[in-house]
């Protein structure tokens, strides 16, 4: 008896697994169904509120990547045109495909059901699982191809729009961190990206935040500060940010990712020119925000910033040559060259800070 019926649960097994292994099929079709509807009310959504929210940007003081802003506007333009046709077409096949999932999903479950009846001949079960999976695979061929044409079409489309996306995202962070910033703006200096960083060299190993203008790079710490106290305990507090780092973008050579520590952990090293204080700046940051950080530091450095800036805000001049200053107190001539992100200059005679921009 033992012998007989351990082969019958074997055989059930593996048309049981037959079946499910076709219904999985059928969830992911349907999936893929599903993303192209969400993919639909997704790029409709962001091709709305996208273009508003680059303006609300441009108002804030935003004048940057002007070649993200035209490919947006390119993209909207696009999809408002072909929206409709796309649209309709897709829910055409879609519906007429989801009517088949519904069907071959029902049917698995009656399969699924009929396998778990011991009394009916597995011989018979086993033609019926056959011709099941036959028909689920040339489903799942033909829904796939028109799936994966459709998907040519939208993937590209919608991977682009969440390019744009992110880059509004970084800048609405970076506009609201200079605006809380511990410092001000200079006169003609715009924010551009901010991002949580580990400050390695020089001075203090600390954490914070950079702020990356067209002007300088900044970076914040938070600091408790005791208001009040009582027997030697602060019984009231409060959390400030303090400046720890500044560094005028005319000073810096390049800016390249590395390996930061003995573990194998990202960074970014900011070589400076020569003469400065230090030699270089090496900060511990993670995920993407490495590559943003070079990029967006190699964007000023290259001049495709002041490019930028001069098509949004037609009034703003590009960093001068050589100019001759005098000391507004003992009136000693200050020679220098203008240098991107140093706004005053220190009198060598009197000491006397002079405002140079």
């Amino acid at each position: 008896m033992f012998h007989h019926t351990q082969p019958q649960s074997n055989v059930r097994q593996l048309l049981r697994s037959d079946v499910n292994r076709s219904l999985s099929s059928i969830s992911q079709i349907e999936s893929q169904l599903n993303w192209l509807s969400a993919s639909i009310a997704y790029i409709d959504s962001m091709a709305t509120s996208l273009p508003s929210r680059f303006k609300a940007l441009r108002a804030n003081g935003f004048v940057h990547r002007v070649g993200v802003e035209r490919q947006l506007n390119e993209l909207v333009d696009k999809w408002n045109a072909t929206r409709s046709s796309v649209s309709a077409e897709v829910e055409a096949f879609s519906q007429q495909l989801r009517s088949e999932v519904n069907a071959l999903k029902s049917e698995g479950d009656r399969l699924l059901n009929r396998i778990n009846q011991p009394f009916l001949i597995e011989f018979a079960l086993r033609a019926d699982v056959m011709g099941y999976t036959s028909k689920v695979n040339n489903f799942s061929s033909k829904a796939q191809t028109q799936i994966d044409n459709a998907k040519r079409g939208f993937s590209e489309l919608r991977n682009n729009i969440e390019k744009i996306g992110k880059v509004v995202v970084e800048g609405e962070e970076a506009v609201n961190a200079a605006q809380s910033a511990s410092v001000a703006m200079m006169e003609k200096e715009h924010p551009i990206l901010c991002v949580k960083a580990k400050k390695q060299s020089p001075g203090e190993k600390n954490e914070g935040r950079i702020i990356v203008t067209d002007q300088r790079i900044l970076y914040e710490v938070e600091k408790q500060v005791v208001l009040e106290k009582k027997l030697f305990i602060a019984t009231k507090t409060k959390v400030d940010r303090v400046l720890d780092l500044e560094i005028p973008l005319g000073v810096v050579a390049e800016a390249n990712k590395g390996r930061v520590g003995l573990i194998a952990w990202e960074g970014v090293y900011i070589e400076l020119k020569q003469g400065q204080k230090f030699k270089e700046v090496v900060f511990d940051t993670s995920g993407d925000e490495t590559e943003k950080l070079v990029e967006v530091i190699n964007y000023v450095l290259s001049g495709q910033a002041d490019k930028d800036k001069s098509l949004v805000v037609a009034e703003e001049k590009v960093i001068e040559g050589p100019k001759a200053f005098f000391c507004l107190k003992c009136g000693a001539p200050l020679d220098l060259a203008t240098t991107r992100g140093i706004a005053e200059i220190e009198c060598k005679y009197c000491g006397t800070r002079n405002k140079i921009q």
